[in-house]
């Protein structure tokens, strides 16, 4: 009689996990897992349920996956019960205590998860205070920079008026000469007394 192949509900009923979790542990150790398919079903054989259960095991050791992987194909871990094809429930009952996950397991999966999440935490903390920090500098900058445009116009005011004054210097310069001797003559005479007599 062949043995019954197992769907993944079925591998996350008989370990505890939810689908995504199997799922999950399915795609990074794929090399590790056997399967045939049958429409859009895969269908496992029995020991997917130990691969699993070891998986889960050794995550909660910190190892690497690579070295998990490395570890279960080496096969000097102790085979663990694997339930068989009658074992498998598909109605909601409680779970036989052989296939309960260590309590330690999943203690240490939660504690690194919290670890990881106080590091990012952290990590959105600084990157927040980096962000702070350089809009303060982008402020200084445009201070700067609008101190510069303010006493560049400044100059450019003096500058202007500096023009004005040389236009009209040169004004004077360029008029005929006649008319210059006429207006320097007007200036000295005697508003009162006729142009070209002088006083005895």
């Amino acid at each position: 009689m062949s043995e019954q192949e197992l769907k993944i509900g079925d591998i996350a009923h008989l370990t505890g996990l939810s689908e995504q979790d199997v799922r999950t542990l399915i795609q990074t150790y794929d090399s590790l897992f056997t399967c045939r398919t049958i429409g859009p079903v895969r269908l496992f054989p029995q020991k997917a349920v130990r691969i699993v259960r070891e998986l889960v095991e050794l995550s909660g050791k910190g190892l690497a996956p690579e070295e998990i992987a490395r570890e279960i194909r080496s096969g000097r871990r102790s085979p663990a019960h694997e339930e068989p094809a009658e074992g498998v429930d598909r109605t909601a009952v409680p779970l036989p205590p052989e296939v309960v996950i260590d309590l330690r397991v999943m203690q240490e999966t939660l504690a690194r998860q919290e670890r990881r999440i106080e590091r990012l935490a952290e990590e959105l903390e600084r990157e927040r205070g980096r962000r702070v920090e350089e809009v303060g500098c982008l402020q200084k900058t445009i201070d700067h920079l609008q101190g510069e445009l303010k006493r560049q116009q400044g100059e450019i005011a003096l500058v202007a008026e500096w023009v004005d004054y040389f236009d009209g210097q040169m004004d004077e310069v360029t008029r005929p000469v006649f008319e210059r001797i006429q207006r320097t003559i007007a200036r000295k005479n005697d508003p009162g007394q006729p142009a070209g007599r002088s006083s005895r």
